[in-house]
């Protein structure tokens, strides 16, 4: 994980893990209830405007994944936790393999 990316996450008061065995960094970030069938919760890397040169702009703000579009199975479960973060903010931070944990409540998904 770069230093831009840790100074991100603490700048969102985010922390984050890393399973070497899988190669592997868990980011945990807190959600909402969205619907019935859906969870809410703002990305730390995907801001709503960027430059032609792929900065994010200053006045951006950043914004919200929704998870689980197919709602929750019969096991409880809301799908993979794969990261749905723009092309541009993937360039921009040079994100590497990731996840987020997704806590709300005492909801952990």
């Amino acid at each position: 994980m770069n230093e831009k990316i840790k100074e991100q996450l603490f700048k969102q008061n985010l922390t984050y893990k890393y399973d070497a065995s899988h190669n592997l960094y868990t980011i945990p970030v807190p959600v909402r209830k969205w619907n019935k069938d859906q969870l809410i919760f703002t990305c730390p890397f995907c801001y709503s405007k960027w430059k032609k040169n792929g900065q994010p702009y200053m006045n951006g703000i950043l914004i919200s994944h929704f998870h689980g579009e197919g709602g929750m199975d019969a096991d409880g479960n809301y799908g993979s936790r794969t990261p749905h973060c723009l092309p541009v903010a993937r360039t921009y931070w040079d994100l590497p393999t990731f996840e987020f944990k997704l806590i709300g409540g005492n909801m952990i998904y």
